[in-house]
């Protein structure tokens, strides 16, 4: 009884949550605030101390230093021996990554500004309110991830992410870490893996920047995994082998962005990107699977062999080029930042920046645009969908208004960070992603 009883409230809290098209609500933020061990953070917390170690730019103070406070005023007028809380700037804390992992949404803020305490976070999904406190993951004390932009749970148990090492300040970057692929036991909650890159995986000194994806491929051996980070920066695709802890890079003209597709309009903004390859989804596990993926600065879809992928030499060898297949075009502002496979009925559904929406396309059927189906679109509570990801037969997006708090100013008065959840089936009922036999 201790088992369903929370998964009961939980699915009546999602019951009665806030509609957008078929999509439910669940949480939603005008700004993030944290709970760390119980001590709320709901104002900015500075210190009138200028010369900081590098570590305070990057962590919060742990429990000791906020001292049990329930809430923090802003202290900018505390003096510099005032030990307690400090560098929470809740302007700057935009969330970009959400997974949900049984009873608890993954939330990532990569540190693209100072004043973020945690750059992974976890929600219990058993709480009620619209706009709950980001507890740190694994805890607060736990000062070893420096960046992280998406995680990616897979059927081990285990929570995996890129860890850029960067503090993304504008005009002023600093590789703390090496970037590196990070493993964490959710049984446990203990890290178990932290695999620095090889200087060949890294080509420049901005490549970190891009690496803000992770696919996981697993055919039934946990110890035979392998994970496939795209580098949307220096157009790249970094290959990871857990069995043999060693990485491989791969180059293809169709990792690079479409110029043709540069122009964007989101949250009334208008900009130029040329983000590179950006999201890969895999269908049903097998030795050889396909892997769809995309530039986020395009409207087509490419396909691969993941035996490919996963062949260290292919790359030297003659046939290789020729072994990427292009898919289609989505259609116009179709540009899409993740996308994700729901292997029952082959359906990949899109996380559209480029018209505020989701969308879909069942894969067998050709792609483009008329067999695209979008299905939600609003300039304001989906506008840049920043992550997707299918659990089970639920579909979760997360959609942060980030090109606002990039070129102009968010109103923290309003509500800015949105997360949804939606049945794929209720999703594509009535919509060319469906087939007849889906229903049967």
């Amino acid at each position: 009884m201790k088992i369903i009883i929370p998964f009961i409230l939980m699915i009546n809290y999602y019951c009665v949550g806030i509609k957008l098209g078929k999509f439910t609500e669940v949480y939603a933020w005008k700004q993030i605030t944290y709970d760390i061990n119980g001590a709320v953070l709901l104002q900015d917390r500075f210190s009138e101390n200028r010369r900081k170690r590098e570590d305070d730019f990057v962590f919060a103070d742990d429990r000791a230093d906020i001292g049990g406070e329930q809430s923090f005023d802003n202290s900018s007028t505390l003096s510099p021996s005032d030990g307690r809380g400090r560098y929470f700037i809740k302007y700057n804390n935009v969330p970009m990554g959400v997974e949900r992992v049984g009873d608890r949404l993954f939330v990532t803020l990569p540190r693209r500004r100072y004043g973020i305490p945690a750059t992974l976070n976890y929600v219990n999904l058993q709480e009620r309110g619209r706009s709950p406190e980001l507890r740190p993951y694994p805890n607060v004390e736990d000062r070893s991830l420096i960046s992280v932009y998406r995680t990616r749970a897979d059927e081990c148990g285990r929570l995996w992410m890129v860890d850029t090492g960067l503090l993304e300040i504008p005009g002023d970057p600093q590789q703390i870490r090496p970037p590196a692929i990070v493993i964490y036991n959710l049984s446990t909650d203990r890290q178990i893996l932290r695999y620095d890159f090889k200087t060949s995986d890294i080509p420049a000194a901005n490549t970190p920047t891009g690496l803000a994806s992770i696919t996981i491929d697993i055919n039934g051996d946990c110890e035979d995994a392998f994970a496939y980070v795209p580098d949307l920066t220096t157009f790249g695709l970094i290959v990871f082998s857990l069995k043999d802890r060693d990485s491989w890079r791969l180059t293809h003209n169709y990792f690079h962005f479409n110029p043709i597709a540069g122009n964007l309009q989101v949250s009334g903004q208008f900009f130029q990107w040329s983000d590179g390859l950006f999201s890969i989804t895999l269908t049903p596990p097998a030795r050889c699977r396909t892997a769809y993926f995309h530039p986020l600065i395009s409207t087509e879809e490419f396909s691969v062999s993941t035996c490919l992928l996963k062949n260290k030499t292919a790359s030297s060898d003659r046939y290789y080029f020729d072994s990427y297949n292009y898919v289609g075009d989505r259609g116009r502002s179709s540009q899409s930042t993740m996308h994700g496979y729901h292997e029952k009925t082959g359906v990949i559904f899109f996380a559209d920046i480029g018209r505020d929406a989701v969308s879909c396309w069942n894969s067998g059927n050709v792609l483009n645009p008329a067999n695209v189906a979008v299905l939600v679109r609003d300039g304001k509570r989906m506008s840049y969908p920043s992550d997707l990801h299918i659990t089970g037969d639920e579909v979760w997006v997360m959609a942060n208004t980030l090109p606002r708090f990039g070129y102009s100013r968010l109103d923290p008065n309003e509500y800015n960070f949105y997360v949804y959840r939606a049945n794929v089936y209720d999703l594509i009922s009535d919509t060319v992603c469906q087939s007849k036999s889906m229903f049967d």
